[in-house]
């Protein structure tokens, strides 16, 4: 009779347990963001399905549910690392929005944001990856028009541009130096691009393309 009761009370658990409410998106976000995290540490070609359903906490099974094949989750997370950067543009412009416009308060705006190595390796791997893959090439260009965008309330298109493509270059050197541009170099850099002259024909895009 006990045993029966054992055996009753462990259909009902299980019968509870399938009737739990689930969340398939928040779980494959879950998945995605754990691949995110991985491609930032250790670059998008040494992710597998395996360590990113351990970052996660979700069965090896989840992720290939959702992702076939590990390009697919590859590009799920490059592209999540995209948002991400997109967000932490949102939060500098924001720093230099609640301030004056000037060139130093966006060069220390910058500081912090390359401060941050695990969100310049993030950057890095963006990087990397759209290198060799058509795919993650595109999620980089529409960061880049981001960015752009971002900047138009300060400065022209020309030094936006200029001023994009100094952060990429101090995103690389900070990854290989493993330490960031100090301060005085980024407000020195930020002055030049903001308030240094620039050729008419390329202020009218002549050679900004």
């Amino acid at each position: 009779m006990e045993t029966e009761k054992r055996r009753s009370a462990a259909v009902d658990d299980g019968g509870a347990r399938k009737r739990s409410p689930r969340n398939p998106a928040a779980r494959k976000q879950k998945i995605v963001d754990a691949a995110a995290d991985l491609i930032s540490r250790m670059g998008s070609g040494r992710i597998t399905h395996r360590k990113v359903a351990e970052r996660a906490g979700v069965p090896l099974g989840s992720t290939t549910q959702y992702f076939k094949s590990i390009d697919e989750l590859r590009h799920a997370g490059l592209a999540e690392l995209a948002r991400r950067i997109e967000r932490e543009y949102d939060e500098v412009f924001l720093v230099v929005a609640q301030r004056s416009h000037g060139s130093d308060v966006l060069a220390d705006a910058i500081t912090e944001y390359l401060s941050n190595l695990e969100r310049v390796n993030a950057d890095a791997a963006l990087y990397a990856g759209a290198i060799e893959d058509p795919e993650v090439r595109s999620i980089a260009k529409e960061s880049f028009e981001s960015f752009l965008e971002r900047c138009e309330p300060y400065v022209d298109a020309v030094r936006a541009k200029i001023l994009f493509a100094f952060m990429e270059g101090a995103v690389i050197n900070s990854c290989f130096m493993g330490v960031p541009y100090d301060r005085e170099t980024v407000r020195e850099a930020v002055a030049l691009i903001l308030e240094g002259s620039v050729c008419a024909d390329d202020r009218k895009g002549g050679r900004a393309g």
